[in-house]
């Protein structure tokens, strides 16, 4: 029995250092697992404070998106009611167009009237200005006839309607130049 008894211890000294070493090897699993949940806790931690952080940042960002978004709309409204306008002042400036064009050809055609009728008095100025020339010289070879019809001496040879007298003599009057 002794010896039964000695086994017994044995096989529990056995059972005791695998339980110990058991133990030993849960206790550092557990100590490890320990340390893991807390630097997982930690991180946790860190980042609900980034999160927390970030929330802070978003919060902010999201009222600006929504006050960007309300602006959109806005400009849009504006940018419609801008097109519409200039739709109306292209129409408005189709009609002035048109106006300008039916003016302008109004403006040539009577341009081209006007050209006529200053051609037209021009000829007729000119039909004026012979007839007075002709009336004049004749006028003047009239009054001439009519010196040597009353007195037959006078010499009325010096005569003419392109001379002048200077000093009292009856002299050519200088050939004037044409006007252009």
């Amino acid at each position: 029995m002794a010896e039964e008894l000695a086994l017994v211890k044995e096989q529990l000294a056995q059972q005791a250092q695998v339980f110990f070493n058991r133990e030993t090897a849960l206790n550092q699993e557990s100590s490890t697992l320990r340390q893991v949940e807390l630097e997982t806790n930690k991180k946790l931690f860190d980042k609900s404070q980034e999160y927390t952080t970030l929330l802070a940042k978003v919060v902010p960002l999201r009222t600006q998106v929504v006050g960007l978004e309300e602006e959109t709309v806005a400009n849009k409204a504006r940018m419609v009611k801008l097109e519409e306008r200039a739709t109306e002042w292209e129409v408005k400036l189709g009609m002035v167009e048109a106006e300008l064009t039916a003016q302008t050809e109004a403006l040539e055609k009577a341009k081209a009237e006007l050209t006529i009728q200053v051609e037209a008095f021009g000829r007729v100025k000119e039909e004026l200005i012979d007839d007075a020339a002709n009336t004049y010289a004749t006028g003047f070879e009239d009054a001439l006839a009519q010196v040597v019809c009353k007195h037959l001496e006078v010499d009325v040879s010096p005569f003419a309607t392109s001379n002048h007298i200077v000093d009292g003599q009856i002299v050519p009057r200088r050939p004037q130049k044409e006007l252009v």
